[in-house]
């Protein structure tokens, strides 16, 4: 009878040893987490072959308004060895440009400024139909 009546009675988990349980238990779907998008990204780099960016994704990000998107896309070109300038390259240095003219401005480091106003001046010029681009970026940076 005490065999039984041992069976049936309920012991008490140690609390550490439950907080243990409960953390292999995270640990466990973090891991799973964790390792589904390691799969996930290597198989893109894979599928894509590289992280360049074409003149339809770039427009797409102007779309959007979205011109840091336009300088890095500009940057992940020149990485993978794509120099040639498409139209959207002069926007994005006018973009980037813009920027640090800003900056050096309100720093009042005016030859620095300067030198990123001649930038601006000649990305414009280049740029041809996407000034429009720039009038909104000189809104947005307060020029």
């Amino acid at each position: 009878m005490s065999r039984e009546k041992g069976i049936k009675e309920k012991r008490k988990k140690d609390p550490v040893i439950l907080v243990l349980d409960i953390t292999i238990l995270v640990l466990f779907f973090v891991m799973l987490y964790v390792g589904q998008k390691a799969v996930f990204y290597k198989l893109f780099a894979a599928e894509s072959g590289s992280f360049s960016q074409d003149t339809g994704m770039m427009s797409f990000e102007l779309q959007r308004g979205d011109y840091a998107g336009l300088v890095t896309g500009k940057y992940m070109n020149e990485a993978e060895g794509l120099t040639e300038s498409s139209g959207y390259y002069p926007l994005a240095d006018y973009v980037e440009a813009a920027f640090w003219y800003r900056v050096y401005d309100v720093k009042g480091n005016r030859d620095k400024a300067l030198e990123e106003k001649a930038v601006m001046e000649e990305a414009r010029a280049s740029m041809k139909e996407l000034t429009v681009f720039a009038d909104e970026v000189d809104k947005m940076v307060g020029k």
